[in-house]
């Protein structure tokens, strides 16, 4: 279950930032790179927050 955590939060926030995208106008590129930036923060919050976790439960 841990596994689906990172595609799913990656889809949800990508989702949402297009909807956003949508709602201000926002064409193109900017868009394509907004979403991309977005899918990167995702998944760096969500690879250090498992990681710590992880860490917590091992010791």
């Amino acid at each position: 279950m841990n596994k689906l955590i990172l595609p799913f939060a990656i889809f949800v926030s990508v989702i949402i930032t297009g909807k956003i995208c949508e709602h201000f106008g926002v064409e193109g590129s900017w868009k394509i790179g907004l979403l991309c930036l977005v899918a990167a923060a995702v998944q760096i919050a969500v690879t250090r927050y498992q990681r710590t976790q992880r860490s917590k439960v091992q010791g």
